[in-house]
């Protein structure tokens, strides 16, 4: 039983130019082996009208399953902030999209029961139960229904894991969680991956950052704070005007490849991808791996109120110059950057 896990995939409104992808990693999919990812943008006609409370809304082509649908069957989350970007109608037409390519979905529905519904994948090693939330801090369209899976409180999700348990031979929680382009997790997502671990989980599996992020171990439970972005879709307004553009470190994938065998906790290996703007590649220079054993290396010198400290300024200084740099300069490109300078002047 082997499941790989990879990071978020948005798709825009313009179905990319390239054929279909081909299945990443050595996997066969089939009931023994699948894929799971998040699946960022729903498939829809209409943008919903209702502003979001941060950030646009974005749909993906009504065809953009096409491009997935070698890696069939599989396992897809929703619960995510751009879920309802279509609508309800929308959120309708992805999921009956997905299920008819041969995915089955967990994290997002159209009634209560579907909403908090987890998702159970069972094979001859065992049964893996799935449950995927979406938190507060992306900005989704909180506790709408139809809508997606929000986080319920730890109170909650600890009585939900534990009925799980009994009913799985491992839980797989599946967070799209805090916030972006930063490497390290806040001290608060470290606190709740350990809370999370104590409840029953034996996986957990973040989105939502759009970069590799570090990852740590709690007992038997691994933590991937983020897998970063598998692929991620460019986008220019009608001015020319980029309001989707990755960075280099936005094209670096994660990819957690787990082995799952009865009576025993699960094994992983890495993999790594990257994004060469058309499609999504194994990477022989291993960024998204190296990034993620890089970053991981401070949660061994940092703990409790130690962490919080240094990761204050941490954050500080990404913010005053790596953000300018990785994700203003260099996701620009020294062409656009100096035309943008050159109209600032002219200002």
């Amino acid at each position: 039983m082997q499941l790989l896990c990879l990071g978020d995939i948005a798709l825009a409104d313009q179905l990319p130019a390239c054929k279909p992808w081909t299945v990443p990693g050595a996997l066969a999919p089939n009931d023994d082996m699948q894929i799971i990812f998040n699946w960022e943008f729903p498939i829809g006609g209409t943008v919903n009208s209702k502003p979001r409370a941060r950030g646009m809304r974005f749909m993906a082509h009504p065809d953009s399953v096409a491009v997935i649908k070698s890696w069939a069957p599989g396992l897809v989350t929703l619960a995510n902030n751009h879920i309802l970007d279509a609508g309800e109608d929308g959120l309708a037409q992805t999921i009956c999209s997905l299920q008819k390519a041969g995915f089955n979905t967990v994290g997002a529905g159209m009634t209560a029961d579907e909403v908090k519904r987890p998702l159970i994948w069972e094979t001859k090693e065992g049964r893996l139960a799935i449950i995927n939330w979406v938190f507060a801090e992306t900005h989704p369209d909180w506790m709408a229904i139809p809508g997606p899976n929000c986080w319920p409180g730890s109170d909650s999700a600890r009585l939900i894991i534990q009925d799980l348990k009994r009913e799985a031979d491992w839980v797989m929680v599946v967070v799209h969680w805090s916030d972006e382009l930063f490497p390290y997790p806040m001290p608060k997502d470290r606190e709740l991956a350990r809370q999370l671990s104590g409840m029953g989980a034996d996986i957990v599996i973040g989105h939502h950052p759009h970069v590799v992020r570090g990852m740590e171990v709690f007992g038997p439970c691994p933590v991937f704070y983020s897998l970063g972005n598998f692929y991620f879709a460019e986008r220019r307004n009608s001015d020319g005007e980029w309001i989707l553009k990755g960075a280099p470190r936005n094209r670096e994938g994660l990819g957690v490849q787990f082995t799952f065998r009865r009576g025993r906790d699960p094994e992983y290996r890495l993999l790594s991808f990257w994004n060469n703007k058309r499609e999504t590649l194994p990477d022989p220079f291993h960024r998204a791996s190296r990034r993620m054993k890089t970053v991981s290396s401070a949660f061994h010198r940092y703990q409790g109120d130690t962490y919080v400290s240094w990761y204050q300024k941490e954050r500080a200084r990404f913010d005053k110059w790596d953000s300018r740099w990785h994700f203003g300069l260099l996701r620009r490109g020294v062409v656009d950057s100096v035309r943008r300078l050159i109209l600032k002047i002219q200002e």
